[in-house]
């Protein structure tokens, strides 16, 4: 295991640390969450309030802020009533199906009580290898050609500038419900999107899905206005839906995020939906217990599977199935996709491994196969960048054309590298700051990429600083890790994206016991003491390979997460390993 990089908190504001140590305090918490509660940028007391205690009415804001909400809901109607053909356009991710599955449900439901013999909602998603990302010119004339009165698209759009023209010189209007980047010139559409310049929506970090709710409970307060008979919340009914993507997007889970979440799990734990109860199901999750980490590691990366194996339509069907037996068969086709997913994942990273050798003293680390999918090389540039510290790309091959992913973090800009080192020849590369996607045609010219790479990253990178690291966000000592503590840490769920997990380091601890456990020994559980005498019980998930970091009476720092553990009716405190060394190094 490479060693890594222990990253110490910022010290908060010292007038502003104490406002809020008095009031975690007065609500009976631990100080220490004050420190947490700084570093995660809460400013006053207001705030911190809101945060551990997010509020529906407090938190979410009206979907009628969007400046162009209202004419996109008068179209949507108008469509709906005169039975136009209307096309929800998705992308191939979690978000993209989510929303989508979001806007479809909603507007099916209003031709229902609108009496419409047939529904004239229909979905396009792209293909991942075969297509790409966005809207494309032949789709447009595909959907033109079957008659496409309206296309809505969900996470997508923004930037599809051309492709939007050529619809409405076809004759088909277009609303865009995005998140994405943008480009100086704007699409000729009806474009609901919280980061545009002059949008007066104020929270601007919602998922796609976010926004493709907003939209359609915008639909669904103007049914209710128009006296349709619509179910009663069922727009709060689609926050399961929300809280999937809300995660796998990687948004922040701050602000109205956090609300949504909260609530999109509490929906998501009592959901309705046979296709998200066969997938919670499938993935071996207990219903009523599901939380943000159970999305991040169960539901999202199989709802991605479709899309990375053979296409995205398979989840989205399963998103809006409407028999147990119909999502059950959905859902198991998915689990052997997943499956697929994973057993060549296994094969791509050890055929990784093998080059890892020759490329490890790199500060741009570049990998490469023709027998890669192109729709898992991102996930292979995302374990390097983990574990290395290092930006990676890699590459695969889809017919005559090879295409690539890149990783790295907020100080290298990892879409600017592949541009400027693939000028000439890099046809299609884009993404933003800490991802990119990016193709060209010849094999010669992988060498050539990777070669104008690594000078690239050499002229902008300091080799010696590229390591693996980890973010404390405090330091205790053993004599605070209890109970109270741990179910303080609850107090700041769902953890993802802006509100990671708390890391905390504890100093000067010594070795009591160290045991193997687990059926293949790859697991460690530990006694470790302090100074005066106090101890702890420390697991250390796949940390049997350091077995001898931790032998008995080693002097150690650790970081450690704290959860609560609760085994036959009793509940402790319990530090998981993350990381170790030497006591003072």
């Amino acid at each position: 295991m490479m060693k890594k990089r222990w990253n110490p908190p910022q010290e908060p504001d010292g007038e502003l640390l104490g406002q809020l140590t008095d009031f975690v305090v007065s609500q009976g918490m631990p100080p220490v969450l004050a420190y947490l509660l700084a570093n995660r940028g809460i400013a006053d007391i207001e705030e911190a309030r809101h945060f551990l205690e997010p509020s529906w009415d407090g938190g979410v804001h009206k979907p009628w802020l969007f400046r162009q909400m209202k004419p996109a809901v008068e179209r949507v109607f108008t469509a709906l009533e005169n039975q136009e053909k209307i096309v929800i356009h998705g992308d191939y991710d979690a978000d993209g199906v989510t929303g989508s599955a979001v806007v479809i449900t909603t507007l099916r439901e209003i031709e229902k009580h609108l009496g419409c013999p047939v529904s004239n909602v229909s979905s396009y998603i792209p293909h991942r290898d075969k297509e790409g990302y966005g809207l494309h010119e032949e789709t447009v004339r595909s959907l033109a050609g079957q008659g496409a009165n309206l296309i809505i698209t969900v996470d997508c759009g923004i930037a599809s500038v051309e492709e939007i023209a050529l619809a409405r010189s076809l004759g088909i209007d277009v609303i865009v419900l995005d998140h994405h980047q943008f480009g100086e010139v704007l699409p000729d559409a009806i474009l609901v999107h919280p980061k545009l310049e002059g949008e007066e929506y104020p929270f601007k970090h919602l998922a796609a899905v976010g926004v493709a709710w907003k939209f359609a409970t915008a639909v669904y307060e103007t049914a209710l206005e128009k006296g349709i008979d619509m179910p009663e919340g069922f727009d709060k009914w689609m926050l399961d839906l929300v809280a999937i993507a809300t995660v796998t997007d990687m948004v922040p889970l701050l602000g109205e995020n956090r609300v949504l979440e909260k609530y999109g799990l509490m929906v998501m734990n009592k959901t309705r939906r046979p296709g998200l109860r066969a997938l919670i199901r499938a993935s071996g999750q207990t219903p009523g217990e599901l939380d943000a980490q159970s999305i991040a590691f169960g539901l999202g990366p199989r709802i991605n599977a479709a899309g990375r194996m053979d296409h995205a339509s398979l989840a989205l069907d399963l998103m809006l199935a409407e028999t147990d037996e119909a999502a059950a068969e959905l859902a198991a086709r998915l689990e052997e996709q997943n499956r697929g997913r994973q057993n060549l994942m296994k094969t791509m990273l050890a055929e990784a491994e093998t080059q890892l050798a020759t490329v490890e003293q790199a500060p741009l680390l570049s990998f490469w196969s023709e027998s890669w999918q192109p729709a898992l090389v991102g996930l292979v540039a995302g374990k390097y960048l983990d574990r290395t510290g290092k930006p990676t790309i890699a590459i695969g091959r889809h017919g005559d054309r090879w295409v690539g992913s890149g990783r790295s973090y907020a100080f290298f800009d990892i879409t600017e590298a592949v541009r400027r080192a693939g000028e000439g020849f890099v046809t299609h590369v884009g993404g933003h700051v800490q991802a990119c996607g990016f193709s060209f045609g010849a094999e010669s010219q992988v060498d050539t990429l990777i070669h104008k790479l690594d000078l690239y990253a050499r002229e902008n990178l300091v080799v010696d600083d590229l390591m693996p690291f980890v973010n404390v966000d405090a330091e205790v000592d053993l004599g605070q890790v209890d109970l109270k503590l741990a179910d303080a840490l609850g107090r700041l769920q769902p953890f993802g994206e802006g509100n990671r997990k708390p890391l905390f380091m504890i100093r000067d601890l010594e070795v009591a016991a160290c045991d193997l456990v687990g059926q293949t020994h790859k697991h460690v559980r530990c006694v470790l003491r302090d100074a005066s005498g106090r101890k702890t019980k420390v697991i250390g998930f796949n940390f049997g390979t350091r077995i001898d970091e931790l032998s008995f009476g080693r002097k150690l720092d650790i970081v450690v997460e704290i959860d609560v553990n609760e085994w036959n009716g009793r509940r402790e405190a319990q530090c998981k390993l993350v990381d170790v060394r030497e006591a003072g190094s």
